[in-house]
C-alpha cells in the first residue's frame, strides 16, 4: 500500500452551544470481574464481523443530552473531547456541559478518533462519503486529516487509515493503516488483513510503515498468535488476523528503563482479534511483550499509566459484558477492575469504546455502544456522566467513538488564542445538525 497525500479544500464547521446539566444515572463498582460463561466461538465470530452502526440499537425515549450527573467536588477537572463518528463531530465542552468549540464536517461518512494538537489543531481518522471504492475487501475511502481550529483543512492524507492516531515522541504522528495479503503460515485459502503502523509527518507525508504480522511473526518476537475463523458476514471470507485499535508511543520518560517494555521507542497495541495487547520495539521491529490471552475477549483502548501499569477497556465480547482492566505488566496481574456492580449486562459494548486514568485517580470511561460517558473513582463509585446529543432520523442516540480529558492548563491557553475563531459559522452548522 502506498497512500497519496492530497490537500483538501473543503472546512469543517465550528459551534459553541451550551448542553443541560441535569439529574444523576447509573451506579459504578471498582470489583474485579468474576468469571461467566463464555459464548460459543462460532458465536464470538459472527459477533466480531458486525459492522459499526454509529447508533445504539433502538430508539431512545431518554432524550437527556449533555451532562446528566456530576459531583463537582469529586470530578476530575479538564475538559472533554467526543468524537462522534456517525455525525463526523468533535465536540470540546467543560464539565458542566457547556461546549466551547465544535468541529464538524457533514460531507464526509465518519470519523474515529480525533485527536487534539497543543497549537489547536485536530487530527481526524475519517471515511469518505460517496461510493465506496474497493480494492479487494478493503475500502479505499479512508484517511488521516489535520484541522486548524477554525475547522479549515491543513492537509488530507488517503489512507487506508482506521481507528487511532497519536503523537509520537518527535512529533510525527502514527496511525493504523489495513493491508491485504496472502499469508500461508496463517491461511493457504483466504486472504488475510494485516495491519501496518504508519508514520506522518506534521505536513501530512507518509514517512515509514511497518507491519504488524511482520514485527509479531518474527522468531526473536516469540508472539503467540490466537487463530481467526474467516470473516462469516461478508461476500468475500477475508480473515480480519489483528484488528488493531489503538496505539501508544511510551513517551513518560520516568518509566524508561524501569522494565523492558519502556523504551523511548516502544509501542504498546491493541488487537481486537487476538484477545491480547502487546508492546513492540520500533528500532528493532520485535514484540517485547504480550498480555490478556484468556483474560482479554475484544480489548481496545490500552494506554499506560504513569505507575507504569497498562488500562485496557475489555469489551467481553464472549460474555456478553465490559470492564475496565489495569494490569502490572511485570506479573501480569489485574491490580484493579470495574464492571457493573448491579447488573453486569447493563454495561457492555460490544465495540469500540475507552478508559482513561485521571490525574487524580479517577477513571473515564467511553460506554460507546449506548452513547453515554462516565467517571467512576478508584472506590468504584459515580461522580459524572453524559449521554451524546446527538440523534439520527429514527431517534436513535448516536454512539461515542471516544472520550478524552484534557487538563484546564492545555486547554484554556488555546481557547484564548483562537478566541477570535471560536464561533466559527454557527448559522452553516446548525442548520446542518441533526
Amino acid at each position: 500500500m502506498q497512500p497519496a497525500s492530497l490537500l483538501a479544500r473543503s472546512c469543517v464547521f465550528v459551534l459553541p452551544i451550551s448542553l443541560g446539566t441535569l439529574g444523576a444515572l447509573g451506579a459504578c463498582s471498582r470489583a474485579p470481574a468474576d468469571s461467566a460463561p463464555s459464548t460459543s466461538t462460532s458465536s464470538v465470530d459472527e459477533l466480531r464481523s458486525l459492522g459499526y452502526s454509529g447508533v445504539t440499537n433502538e430508539a431512545s425515549d431518554d432524550r437527556r443530552t449533555g451532562v446528566v450527573f456530576a459531583d463537582p467536588k469529586r470530578v476530575s477537572p479538564g475538559y472533554n473531547l467526543t468524537s462522534v463518528s456517525k455525525f463526523c463531530t468533535a465536540d470540546l465542552f467543560d464539565q458542566s456541559g457547556k461546549l466551547v468549540h465544535r468541529w464538524r464536517d457533514p460531507t464526509e461518512r465518519a470519523w474515529d478518533h480525533v485527536e487534539l494538537l497543543a497549537d489547536g489543531d485536530l487530527l481526524v481518522v475519517g471515511s469518505e462519503r460517496g461510493e465506496r471504492k474497493f480494492a479487494g475487501a478493503l475500502c479505499e475511502d479512508h484517511y488521516v486529516q489535520r484541522f486548524a481550529f477554525d475547522g479549515s483543512s491543513r492537509w488530507k492524507l488517503a489512507a487506508r487509515a482506521h481507528h487511532d492516531v497519536q503523537v509520537m515522541w518527535n512529533g510525527d504522528f502514527l496511525t493504523l493503516t489495513a493491508d491485504q495479503r496472502k499469508l500461508p503460515g496463517v491461511d493457504a485459502e483466504h486472504e488475510v488483513i494485516d495491519n501496518r503502523f504508519t508514520r506522518i509527518s506534521p505536513d501530512g507525508k507518509v514517512v515509514e510503515e511497518l507491519s504488524l504480522y511482520d514485527l509479531c511473526a518474527r522468531p526473536e518476537s516469540k508472539f503467540t498468535f490466537q487463530k481467526v475463523a474467516p470473516n462469516p458476514n461478508k461476500q468475500f471470507p477475508i480473515i480480519d488476523y489483528f484488528h488493531a485499535n489503538s496505539i501508544e508511543f511510551m513517551r513518560d520518560t520516568a518509566l524508561h528503563g524501569t522494565h523492558p517494555i519502556f523504551a523511548p521507542h516502544n509501542v504498546l497495541v491493541s488487537m481486537r482479534h487476538q484477545d491480547c495487547i502487546a508492546v513492540f520495539d520500533w528500532d528493532r521491529q520485535v514484540v517485547v511483550w504480550q498480555w490478556g490471552r484468556g483474560e482479554l475477549s475484544g480489548p481496545h483502548d490500552a494506554r499506560v499509566l504513569p505507575n507504569g501499569h497498562v488500562l485496557v477497556f475489555d469489551n467481553g465480547i464472549d460474555r456478553r459484558w465490559t470492564r475496565i482492566v489495569e494490569v502490572e505488566p511485570a506479573t501480569g496481574a489485574i491490580v484493579w477492575s470495574y464492571h457493573d456492580p448491579v447488573d453486569r449486562s447493563r454495561f457492555f459494548s460490544l465495540s469500540q469504546g475507552a478508559s482513561q486514568r485521571l490525574p487524580d485517580g479517577n477513571t473515564l470511561i467511553a460506554d460507546s455502544n449506548s452513547g453515554r460517558a462516565f467517571e467512576v473513582t478508584l472506590g468504584g463509585e459515580k461522580v459524572w456522566e453524559y449521554l451524546v446529543p446527538h440523534f439520527d432520523e429514527g431517534g436513535r442516540r448516536a454512539e461515542i467513538y471516544r472520550i478524552r480529558r484534557y487538563a484546564p492548563e492545555f486547554v484554556e491557553p488555546i481557547l484564548a488564542a483562537h478566541a477570535s475563531t471560536a464561533s466559527g459559522e454557527p448559522g452553516a452548522a446548525a442548520s446542518s445538525a441533526k
